[in-house]
């Protein structure tokens, strides 16, 4: 398998097994799906001969760390090939935090690995959508960890804030509270496959527009929040159009795709929006496009792929959230021109982003 296009950030999905059953998440959990070694060593290294000096590869799931040993394989293979081939790779793992132990923090704080954490704030947004295969919330299992993961020295911790339409009101109050325990690298996701009416966009636009003030005003007092949507506006504008260069992933059946995992609910779907295979490539359209800002193909591509039913809704709320994001970094810009601790915040940022959020 070959890339002829920059492939800038790759995702792997190891599996489908989890130890919570999340309503937003829509992983057939009873496939019991785990990406086979080969499979995925195959595709990190096809990944890392694409264009393009810097690589971040992302693995989730599922739940990794139900699989660590097989993912401590692939973060081994993939570092190796990168200096083989003289490219700059930085690596996350994203988890749900529930299995974590020591021993994972440890080796991700060791070894540079980015540690990604869902979890919404509070117990009444966290349990709306994460519950136990009993049905319980899951926020007293995970507020249990919560002194460990953020225990561990040099470990870098990033939240996975993912905003419901029912809670959108409560989104800045939720961001609030994760800052005050400690977190200060926070992504905000918007949850899918949930309908978003009116009054939510405006709740979560408002709620946006007090996330990044907020966030303004602890950088100004020199307390830097990495908010992570701020933090991808910084990527080269010129090719970022293209949805190869930070899309695409592997599924744990070797299908690969530039819908998240989680997304997809039924093999007809996965067929559907399968943009090719390990085993066989990319499928012809997409293996020999090249990007072309402004061309006929790259203006209708992702407007005629991004189309499965019932995601138009966390579609929009994202595009709010960026949008609003947008405007807070041009304020941000134009402050820090005549203030130094501003001007030290976006210097992080662009660094942050360079080096994979980590």
């Amino acid at each position: 398998m070959k890339f002829n296009k920059e492939i800038a950030k790759f995702k792997i999905a190891v599996t489908s097994r989890c130890c919570l059953r999340c309503t937003h998440c829509f992983i057939d959990k009873s496939r019991d799906e785990t990406i086979p070694l080969a499979a995925a060593l195959r595709a990190a290294d096809a990944f890392l001969r694409s264009p393009g000096a810097s690589k971040t590869l992302e693995i989730y799931g599922g739940e990794p760390l139900m699989e660590f040993a097989l993912v401590k394989k692939i973060i081994t293979a993939a570092r190796a090939a990168a200096r083989r081939l003289g490219k700059d790779l930085a690596v996350s793992v994203a988890s749900n935090g529930m299995l974590a132990e020591r021993r994972h923090l440890e080796y991700m704080a060791e070894n540079g690995i980015r540690f990604s954490v869902s979890f919404s704030g509070g117990r009444k947004t966290n349990d709306l959508t994460r519950r136990l295969p009993s049905g319980r919330g899951a926020f007293p299992a995970l507020e249990k960890k919560l002194p460990l993961l953020l225990s561990v020295p040099g470990l870098g911790l990033h939240v996975i804030f993912c905003v419901h339409p029912l809670r959108a009101a409560s989104a800045l109050g939720d961001f609030k509270r994760l800052v005050a325990l400690g977190f200060r690298n926070i992504g905000i996701e918007c949850v899918h496959g949930f309908p978003w009416r009116e009054r939510d966009y405006s709740a979560f636009g408002r709620a946006m527009r007090g996330i990044t003030a907020f966030t303004a005003e602890k950088a100004a007092a020199g307390d830097f929040i990495v908010l992570e949507p701020l933090m991808e506006l910084f990527c080269d504008k010129s090719r970022s159009f293209c949805p190869f260069l930070r899309d695409l992933e592997m599924y744990p059946d070797g299908t690969l795709s530039l819908y998240p995992y989680p997304f997809v609910k039924t093999p007809a779907q996965r067929k559907k929006i399968s943009v090719g295979s390990v085993e066989s490539g990319l499928i012809p359209r997409f293996r020999d496009c090249r990007p072309d800002p402004g061309s006929a193909a790259c203006s209708g591509c992702v407007a005629g792929y991004y189309r499965l039913p019932g995601l138009e809704g966390g579609s929009r709320a994202y595009r709010l959230r960026t949008d609003i994001c947008l405007e807070a970094a041009r304020g941000l810009v134009a402050r820090s021109s005549c203030e130094g601790p501003i001007r030290d915040y976006l210097r992080l940022l662009i660094k942050l982003f360079k080096r994979g959020g980590i």
